[in-house]
C-alpha cells in the first residue's frame, strides 16, 4: 500500500511538472505575440513621425522597454531605414528639390542615432561647406551630383562620400543603394572611382549570390514584401536562364512565407514553422496544405516526416531517412509546394540520374538514391547524412511510395 501511495505522488508530481511546462510555453508564446505586435506599431508609429518632420516625437518613441528588448532588431531595421533616407536626401539634392539646411537637418537627427560610420558625417560636412559657398550665390546648375555656383566653385558629393556610403552600404547587404553610390563616384578621383569600380565587378560577377544574401535578413526578420520586391526587380543581364528560374521560385517561396505570416495567428504559425516539428507539436501550430498531406524535413535529423490530415489535425504517416545537400550545396530552407514529377531523370553533368523525382523548387528534387545511365546500378547507398548536390535522396521504395502519394501544391516545410 505505501508503494502505490509512493507511485501516486510520483505520478502527480511528473503531472504537475509537465502541466507547468506546458504553461510556460504556453506563456512564452503568448508574450512573443503580445511583443512583435507591440514592435510593429511602435516602429510604424516612429516612422510616420520621422517622415512628417517630427523628430523629438519620433525618438521619444522609441523611448519604450519593449523596443529594448528587441535592441539588435531595431538596429537593424533603423539602418536599412537611414540608409534608404539617405540615398533618397542624395537624390533630391541632385534634383534641386530638397534645400541644404534641410538636408542638413534631417542628417544630422540620423547622425543622433549612431547607426550609421563616419561616411554620414563627411557628407554632412560636403554639404554644409558647399552651403556656406552658395548662400550668397544663386545655384545655376547641378550636374551628376555636382552642385555648381556662379563663381565656378563646386562640390562633388560623389567623391570620397559616395565611396564610404557605398562600402557602408554594401558591408549591410543593401547591395542596391551600394551600387547606385559606387555609380556615382567621379572618375576625377582615380583611386576612389578604381575602387568602386572594383566592387561594381564583384557584384556583377557574383551577382545571383548578393541577390539571394540581400534578402535573407529581410525574411528573417519578416519583411517579406520588400525581399519579393528586390527580387522582382532582378536584373535579367546579369543571370542565365537556370538562375532566373531560380530566383522565380525563391519569390513564389517568400510569398508562401508571407501567406503564412499574414495568415489567422500569424504570429504563431510564423514562429512555429521555425522551429522543430514534431508530432506532439504540429496540431498547435495552425500550418495548412492544399491537400491532406504536409511535408516537413528536418535537416538536422536527415529525416522526411510525411503527416495526413488537415490543419490542426495532422497525423504523422510516414517517416524516411534521407540524404540532403552537402556543404556549400545546401538544400534550401523555407516553405515550398510540391510542383511537377516525373519517373526518370539523368544528369550527364554528375553522371547519373534518379527515379521518381518530386519537384518543390526549380532544380531542387525528392528523389531515390542516384543511378547510372542504364537505371540499373545504385552508385551511392549514403543516407542519414548529406550527400546530395541540393536534392533530397531517399530509398528507391520510399521515393516511389512519394511519387506516388504526394500530390502538386502539398505543401513541403525544410529547416
Amino acid at each position: 500500500m505505501y508503494s502505490d501511495k509512493s507511485k501516486n505522488r510520483n505520478r502527480l508530481s511528473i503531472f504537475k511538472l509537465l502541466s507547468l511546462f506546458t504553461f510556460i510555453i504556453l506563456m512564452g508564446f503568448t508574450a512573443n505575440i503580445y511583443l512583435n505586435s507591440r514592435y510593429r506599431l511602435l516602429t510604424t508609429s516612429f516612422y510616420n513621425k520621422f517622415n512628417n518632420y517630427e523628430f523629438s516625437d519620433a525618438k521619444s518613441t522609441l523611448d519604450n522597454k519593449i523596443l529594448t528588448i528587441k535592441r539588435n532588431k531595431l538596429n537593424n531595421d533603423l539602418t536599412y531605414y537611414f540608409t534608404d533616407i539617405v540615398n533618397k536626401i542624395c537624390i533630391s539634392l541632385s534634383n534641386n528639390t530638397i534645400t541644404s539646411n534641410d538636408a542638413i537637418d534631417i542628417l544630422n537627427e540620423i547622425k543622433d542615432y549612431n547607426l550609421l560610420n563616419s561616411s554620414l558625417d563627411k557628407l554632412i560636412s560636403a554639404i554644409d561647406e558647399n552651403n556656406n559657398i552658395t548662400s550668397n550665390n544663386e545655384i545655376e546648375e547641378i550636374d551628376d551630383l555636382s552642385i555648381k555656383t556662379n563663381d565656378n566653385s563646386s562640390l562633388n558629393y560623389n567623391e570620397d562620400n559616395y565611396l564610404n556610403l557605398g562600402i557602408s552600404a554594401f558591408n549591410s547587404k543593401d547591395y542596391e543603394n551600394a551600387i547606385k553610390y559606387f555609380n556615382l563616384v567621379s572618375k576625377d578621383s582615380l583611386n576612389d572611382y578604381k575602387i568602386a569600380q572594383d566592387y561594381i565587378t564583384d557584384y556583377e560577377e557574383n551577382y545571383k549570390e548578393y541577390l539571394l544574401e540581400s534578402i535573407d535578413e529581410l525574411v528573417a526578420n519578416k519583411y517579406y514584401t520588400k525581399a519579393i520586391n528586390i527580387l522582382s526587380n532582378y536584373n535579367s543581364k546579369l543571370l542565365t536562364n537556370d538562375e532566373i528560374t531560380e530566383i522565380e521560385n525563391k519569390i513564389n517561396s517568400i510569398k508562401l512565407f508571407r501567406e503564412e505570416y499574414s495568415g489567422e495567428d500569424s504570429e504563431y504559425t510564423s514562429n512555429a514553422i521555425l522551429q522543430e516539428i514534431t508530432p506532439s507539436n504540429i496540431n498547435g501550430l495552425s500550418i495548412a496544405s492544399k491537400t491532406s498531406y504536409l511535408v516537413y524535413l528536418n535537416l538536422a535529423k536527415q529525416t522526411t516526416y510525411v503527416y495526413e490530415g488537415s490543419n490542426n489535425n495532422w497525423n504523422l504517416v510516414k517517416e524516411f531517412i534521407c540524404s540532403t545537400g552537402l556543404e556549400g550545396k545546401e538544400t534550401p530552407k523555407g516553405i515550398f509546394s510540391v510542383t511537377d514529377r516525373g519517373e526518370w531523370f539523368y544528369a550527364e553533368e554528375f553522371q547519373q540520374g534518379a527515379k521518381y523525382w518530386v519537384q518543390f523548387m526549380g532544380d531542387y528534387l525528392f528523389h531515390s538514391l542516384p543511378f547510372d545511365e542504364t537505371q540499373s546500378t545504385i552508385l551511392d547507398y549514403t543516407l542519414g547524412t548529406p550527400s546530395s548536390h541540393g536534392c533530397i535522396r531517399l530509398n528507391v521504395e520510399d521515393a516511389k511510395w512519394f511519387y506516388d502519394n504526394i500530390d502538386n501544391d502539398t505543401k513541403i516545410i525544410i529547416n
